[in-house]
């Protein structure tokens, strides 16, 4: 399972507008909707299932949905069903499960198809470090079909149209490299272990819990001494940081950071992974289509910024760590704040609490 580690971040989410000028236009209409749970972080759909409400996790890094619950799947379905291996970038595994027919998910009156599902059955360590309390995943295929908006405040899923213009309705916009169906997010930054800046290629990650993973010998190397090195690759043991970070217009404050001493091997393609903690933080639009990611705040009644409190460090692997940072020193209780990079405010005044357990 992914280990939580009691490390209190409260987060205060500040951003500026700008200079954006939208005109007024009508908001265009979702082809389905669906109500959504934000849990540890991640999305859950929900959908009528025969016995009750199901929910299915929204995971932009698994290559295809799945199904965990046969009761969820109709008979023909699994005819001549062939075996099919997928992919889970979060936990560093893989599993093998009976490639499926269209199934039909419904809730109210909307409904999604997946097609080409997987069902596993009795895959009990992929379930366990998936911490999988759920029926299933939903995975790119939604993404290939739809343009996929989460507003994790109104706890619902809208699905558009490819081409349909959400960018009017968004106040930042990132970015994103498709590699088949696999979104990424390239930004250049000088991470405090490093001598220059360097351009790192993250997947985007909505399936796993924490902020940001590197998996890569590099960034481990640079990051450790060798006396260090040693011991937490002996233990399988990773670092855990904080560091400030720029991409596109958002700058990240004292963002935790995973530093993995083993690199999986399906994923040496790329630096890293950007999880679902940054992504709760805002109302957002993934459209693999025009490769762009729309981000919103989120905002209260009165139009403040929401505080965020996150009170966990998910480690993908089950991994313990070496608690380390560099300079400039890094208050003991950390706080973890993102705005807009062409505004700095004031610094936010409340602190959590830091315990290791």
């Amino acid at each position: 399972m992914m280990y939580k580690y009691s490390i209190i971040i409260w987060a205060l989410l500040l951003v500026c507008s700008l200079g954006y000028s939208h005109t007024a236009s009508a908001t265009p209409t979702p082809v389905a909707t669906f109500p959504i749970e934000i849990i540890d972080n991640r999305t859950h759909i929900k959908f009528d299932g025969p016995d009750g409400t199901v929910t299915f996790l929204l995971d932009t890094g698994a290559t295809s949905s799945v199904f965990f619950d046969l009761a969820l799947i109709p008979p023909a379905a699994l005819n001549g069903a062939d075996e099919a291996r997928i992919n889970f970038p979060a936990i560093g595994k893989s599993a093998v499960g009976k490639r499926l027919g269209n199934v039909s998910l419904s809730e109210g009156g909307s409904t999604f198809i997946s097609r080409n599902g997987l069902f596993i059955s009795g895959d009990t360590e992929v379930r366990d470090a998936l911490e999988a309390n759920f029926s299933g995943i939903i995975g790119q295929e939604l993404f290939e079909q739809y343009i996929v908006e989460v507003d994790p405040q109104k706890k619902l899923l809208n699905l558009y149209a490819p081409g349909t213009d959400l960018e009017e309705d968004f106040e930042l916009e990132h970015r994103l490299q498709m590699k088949g169906h696999t979104p990424y997010i390239a930004f250049k930054s000088r991470l405090p272990w490093e001598k220059r800046s360097s351009v790192k290629t993250m997947l985007l990650d909505s399936g796993y819990p924490g902020g940001l993973v590197f998996w890569s010998e590099r960034h481990f190397m640079q990051a450790t001494s060798a006396s260090e090195r040693k011991t937490l690759s002996e233990n399988q043991m990773g670092v855990l940081t904080a560091a400030n970070i720029t991409f596109g217009s958002l700058y990240f404050e004292n963002l935790p950071i995973f530093i993995a001493s083993a690199v999986p091997v399906q994923s040496s393609e790329r630096d890293g992974l950007i999880g679902a903690s940054i992504l709760a933080q805002y109302r957002h639009v993934i459209d693999f289509h025009s490769e762009r990611l729309f981000l919103s705040a989120l905002v209260d009644e009165k139009g403040e910024p929401v505080q965020i409190t996150d009170g966990a460090v998910y480690t993908p692997n089950n991994e313990d760590f070496k608690v380390k940072f560099f300079g400039p020193k890094i208050p003991v209780y950390p706080v973890f704040t993102i705005y807009a990079s062409k505004s700095r405010p004031m610094s936010p005044h409340k602190q959590g609490a830091s315990d290791h357990n």
